[in-house]
């Protein structure tokens, strides 16, 4: 991936005026509101129960905007469970040795092959792992 293929990023400018009327009373307001397009957010969860809902680690739109280099997970005790270069959203709770993770907090390092417009050339976050049922 080179910089030829970076997804257009644009921010939108809105204009928006209120006015509320009530009885005697009147009261005004505008405003300008950013919105960014193509803005991807990270999940903060997963529940890899396979009823079709947030079953794996969803980061299609960062890898098809930046390409992941690598994603690597770990414990709350520091330990790399997870560690895959060319992400394409195959985390569901498992560790790299195939054991399935137990409910809990774990985070992750995410690393672009180029830079990204959000996030930089790597971001840093938790990811809450539920597996109850």
């Amino acid at each position: 991936m080179n910089n030829q293929t970076f997804m257009n990023f644009k921010t939108y400018l809105f204009t928006f005026s209120c006015l509320i009327l009530s009885l005697s009373c009147s009261s005004d307001d505008s405003g300008e509101l950013n919105a960014n397009q193509n803005e991807c957010k990270i999940s903060g969860g997963i529940s890899p129960n396979q009823d079709g809902l947030n079953d794996n680690f969803d980061l299609s739109c960062l890898a098809d905007r930046t390409g992941i280099a690598t994603l690597e997970i770990f414990d709350r005790n520091g330990r790399k469970i997870y560690d895959k270069d060319n992400y394409r959203d195959e985390f569901i709770g498992d560790s790299d040795t195939g054991n399935s993770l137990v409910t809990g907090t774990y985070f992750y390092e995410i690393a672009f092959e180029i830079e990204d417009p959000e996030y930089g050339f790597s971001v840093k976050g938790a990811l809450y792992i539920n597996v109850e049922q």
